[in-house]
């Protein structure tokens, strides 16, 4: 006999981690915990750094063609800086008054406010500006840098969405 050719032969069922059995043999779908979502929203954006770093634009012959690719990259960087400043925006809003687990974001009673924003506001100033510096001196990055603004603007935005399903305290809430 040979050696084993799938995964069910070697006594892995597939999709089994992704299954919690409710009774007897009924199967229910799994929901991610919001720590695993944002993890799992971290890893994508790290790998697409990653992998948007290895490329680099090879120097056509052509200078036309190479301000072309340049001009798109440059172009891609300003949508990206875009989408990362709204993330971080709605972050911000999806936080406002909320209890905050990161003790340097918090405020005097450990909840998100204005110090929270100010530092916020000012890691993501400090990444566009560096990448501003980056692009200048070295244009061929523009690329990577735009899908490193998109992978943090997707893990910020998945952040705030998790954000947005924490309730406020009650001394917060406006009466009616």
């Amino acid at each position: 006999m040979g050696a084993p050719t799938t995964l069910t032969e070697y006594g892995v069922e597939l999709g089994s981690a992704l299954h919690e059995e409710v009774s007897g043999s009924e199967k229910v779908p799994r929901r991610l915990s919001p720590m695993r979502k944002i993890m799992a929203l971290s890893l994508f954006a790290i790998l697409t750094a990653s992998v948007s770093f290895s490329e680099t634009i090879e120097h056509p012959r052509n200078l036309k063609e190479e301000a072309r690719i340049q001009s798109k990259a440059k172009q891609k960087l300003m949508w990206s800086t875009i989408a990362l400043a709204a993330a971080s925006f709605v972050d911000v809003h999806s936080s406002w008054g909320k209890r905050e687990a990161n003790p340097a974001l918090q405020g005097a009673n450990g909840h998100f406010g204005a110090r929270g924003v100010g530092i916020k506001m000012g890691m993501v100033g400090g990444i566009i500006l560096g990448q501003y510096f980056i692009v200048k001196s070295k244009p061929e990055l523009a690329n990577a840098a735009a899908w490193t603004n998109f992978g943090i603007a997707g893990v910020t935005a998945g952040v705030a969405a998790r954000n947005y399903t924490i309730t406020k305290p009650k001394y917060l809430l406006k009466a009616e």
